[in-house]
């Protein structure tokens, strides 16, 4: 299924990504270069792409990405398997317990009820007398 909701929270995971790419680039440009150490800030900040990273990554196959691969191996539509969920959803139709329900169109095809009471009827394949 995919969430409209849960789009807003994939551009704002992405946006994440990449100011924390930014800021990292950043820190390394403007850290002084010292011999073969990382500065600590420079180490939070990869830290923390990596991890937006992955969160990113586990946003979007939740939203999309799994049905994407199943119709790749699959070699089907997406189209067809894809159930989209409105912000809003319609509201279910108000059933009263206490209103019958509507009534059934007999069955062309059915046989006519059966006879209670009487002779038996005439059987149509007997002579006429």
């Amino acid at each position: 299924m995919i969430y409209e909701r849960l789009d807003i929270v994939i551009w704002a995971a992405t946006l994440l990504v990449f100011a924390l790419f930014g800021a990292r680039a950043w820190a390394v440009e403007t850290a002084g270069a010292q011999l073969y150490r990382t500065a600590p800030r420079v180490r939070v900040l990869t830290i923390g792409a990596w991890l937006a990273v992955i969160a990113l990554a586990v946003l979007l196959a939740v939203q999309g990405g799994v049905l994407l691969v199943q119709s790749i191996i699959t070699r089907t539509d997406p189209s067809e398997v894809v159930t989209v969920v409105p912000i809003n959803p319609p509201p279910a139709p108000l059933v009263d317990p206490n209103f019958p329900p509507p009534a059934v169109p007999a069955d062309p095809n059915a046989p006519a009820p059966a006879d209670t009471g009487g002779a038996p009827p005439a059987d149509p394949a007997a002579p006429g007398g």
